[in-house]
């Protein structure tokens, strides 16, 4: 910087930073076109104008923009020009003032040493004395806003296919994307402009607010499409839909109610009372069904919220899931293919996602079931709750030990279906008890050794077990006016991983239940210790490993001996539970492994076990029908 207030690297700078931004909005009207082009060509109806007006004025507020911009670069340039003309003139009037200063102070010492007059030097012309006028930089730009709704959309019917409609918001977010890149950059480039180079005027700048804001309406339109797709998705697909069907899809009211209660502030308890206030009942389930899914992915796992709502939200996330990730395997031959990261990521978690969505299928038993759990983990998380969860008076929380995952849900959500159904047979009469069991599995079990041998540690229950209570204190809140009595059953490493959740400051449930314990934490010295009102323990005749197979429980005592710091044994009579017994009675089968749910029926939570039916006693609090 010189003599005025500019520095050319910002100007130059600013340049770079313009023509960038400018060169990468043309160059996205090719793809852009095409991806409005290929969704609207099976998009008709008042939604379909909706999208073309909407598409139309994307890009003419977009080649407005690089006009703009295109022509900020021009008036930079001229600055600079100017700014350097300036300094010149300003550098040319010191260089001649200093020299006429010189000349002049050279004549008078002349005249003092001489009586002759000396010769007149020749003065060169001086320099303007004019400044240099700054030129102003004038760069305005506001998008128009787009209209996605209203205006007779809610009458007659619209149709697309969603799979369309997907692509184009993937083609718009990357391109969104790249120019949100460059509109960084740009805004950085400009403060720092603005900052060194007072020298020129700037009057009505209005481009970096208006770039930002026309990247706002482009979000808004793919979450809109999305929205859209979601609706034909929801309604099997492509065809024909109600407009006042997609009218509830897009509505934003409904989205800003339900976003409201995803402040990270908020807890469990002012989530309920928040929820209670949007007036919304299971009615509505249809409608929240429509929302948009990242809306729905936390509204599915958000604690404090009714569980009917969460199993709505989670549902249609599988589904939407389960069908992406359909598609993406379905295109890979398409040499054109566009996919995201999260249809790939989906791919990669079909499996389980498939039979996430076969434990929801009672197969003609009783009990509804609820996807009350449905996290973005790879692979995901989930819980199935079978029976009521609003409104039962009895929950039991069933939480499974190493190796299980939502690769075999179905096996875990059989062996919770068994739990429930012992409950009602086990339930006494009169009693009017309902009951709900959720089959948990909503924390990443360690594997089985020899993968690896983290099952002896506890840094996995450490970690699931916060989740566990954190669920806990989320149905506190959610049935915080009616209360049910609450228990937790565990299984193998399940019973530390619960272990960990009922030591944590506000947690208490009614009863704590631990079958084939891999071990009680160490830090916990006695039953009374768990936040439980009891604490009940099963185990199996324990049996040597592979040598005794089918005999016997071969893993818990493993488990146990083998652990850095979870030995304790909650069947010891010092630790003070109630025990109960596995190994078979009249009538019922003994246990005769470590699972829970055997093809010979030989696991702690099969029919006609011994097992079985204590857990049921246990979890029904009827502590004096226990066999031994």
């Amino acid at each position: 910087m010189g003599k005025i207030e500019f520095d050319a690297a910002a100007a130059d700078a600013v340049v770079r930073a313009a023509t960038s931004a400018k060169d990468e909005l043309r160059a996205q009207s090719g793809a852009r076109r095409s991806a409005v082009e290929e969704a609207a060509a099976d998009f008709s109806g008042s939604y379909a104008d909706r999208f073309t007006e909407s598409a139309s004025t994307e890009s003419t507020d977009r080649g407005k923009l690089a006009s703009v911009l295109d022509d900020l670069v021009g008036q930079v340039r001229d600055a600079k020009s100017s700014a350097q003309a300036e300094e010149e003139r300003l550098d040319a009037l010191d260089a001649w003032n200093e020299a006429e200063r010189e000349r002049q102070h050279a004549a008078a010492t002349s005249l003092l040493a001489t009586t002759t007059v000396p010769p007149v030097a020749i003065r060169a012309p001086k320099p303007s004395e004019v400044a240099v006028r700054p030129p102003s930089i004038h760069a305005a730009f506001a998008p128009r806003e787009r209209r996605r709704s209203g205006g007779g959309t809610g009458h007659g019917r619209s149709s697309a296919d969603p799979a369309r409609l997907r692509d184009f918001s993937i083609v718009s977010r990357a391109n969104d994307a790249a120019a949100e890149s460059k509109a960084a950059t740009l805004a950085s480039a400009w403060t720092a402009f603005t900052a060194s180079c007072s020298w020129v005027p700037i009057e009505g700048c209005t481009f970096v607010t208006g770039f930002d804001r026309f990247l706002e309406e482009n979000r808004a339109d793919a979450a809109w499409i999305d929205r859209i797709a979601d609706a034909f998705e929801q309604a099997g697909s492509g065809g024909s839909l109600a407009n006042a069907r997609i009218d509830k899809a897009t509505d934003d009211e409904l989205v800003r109610d339900v976003q409201r209660l995803f402040a990270d502030d908020l807890t469990p308890t002012q989530v309920a009372a928040m929820w209670a206030d949007l007036g919304l009942t299971r009615a509505d389930a249809a409608d929240l069904a429509l929302l948009p899914t990242s809306v729905l992915t936390a509204l599915g796992n958000l604690e404090g919220a009714p569980y009917w709502a969460r199993g709505a939200a989670n549902v249609a996330v599988l589904d939407r899931r389960i069908a992406s990730a359909k598609k993406f395997l379905d295109d890979l031959g398409r040499p054109d293919r566009i996919y995201s990261a999260e249809a790939r990521k989906n791919a990669e978690d079909l499996s389980a996602l498939e039979s996430i969505k076969a434990s929801l299928n009672p197969n003609g038993r009783k009990g509804q079931r609820s996807l009350t759990v449905l996290s973005a983990d790879h692979p995901p998380l989930a819980a199935v709750s079978i029976g009521d969860l609003d409104e039962a008076t009895n929950v039991t929380w069933a939480v499974p030990g190493m190796g299980s995952s939502t690769g075999s849900m179905t096996d875990w959500a059989d062996a919770a279906q068994n739990v429930y159904g012992e409950q009602a047979k086990a339930a006494p009469a009169g009693r009017g008890t309902t009951n709900a069991v959720v089959a948990w599995m909503g924390y990443e079990a360690p594997p089985v050794p020899p993968a690896s041998t983290a099952v002896f540690g506890s840094d996995y229950a450490k970690a699931g077990g916060e989740k566990l209570a954190a669920s806990i204190k989320g149905l506190d809140a959610t049935r915080a006016g009616t209360m049910p009595t609450v228990n937790v059953l565990g299984h193998s490493y399940g019973t530390t991983t619960a272990s960990y959740a009922l030591t944590t400051e506000g947690v208490h449930v009614d009863s704590f239940t631990t079958i084939a314990s891999a071990g009680i934490p160490d830090s916990i010295h006695e039953a009374d210790e768990i936040h439980a009102d009891a604490v009940y323990a099963g185990q199996a005749e324990v049996v040597k490993p592979i040598i005794e197979h089918w005999s016997g429980d071969e893993w818990a005592a493993v488990g146990r001996d083998f652990s850095s710091d979870h030995h304790q044994d909650p069947t010891a009579p010092e630790f003070g539970a109630t025990s109960f017994g596995a190994d078979g009675a009249p009538g019922l089968k003994p246990v005769r492994d470590h699972g829970v749910h055997t093809w010979y029926g030989g696991g702690y939570l099969d029919e006609d076990t011994q097992s079985l039916q204590n857990v049921a006693y246990a979890t029904t609090g009827q502590p004096e029908r226990l066999t031994n």
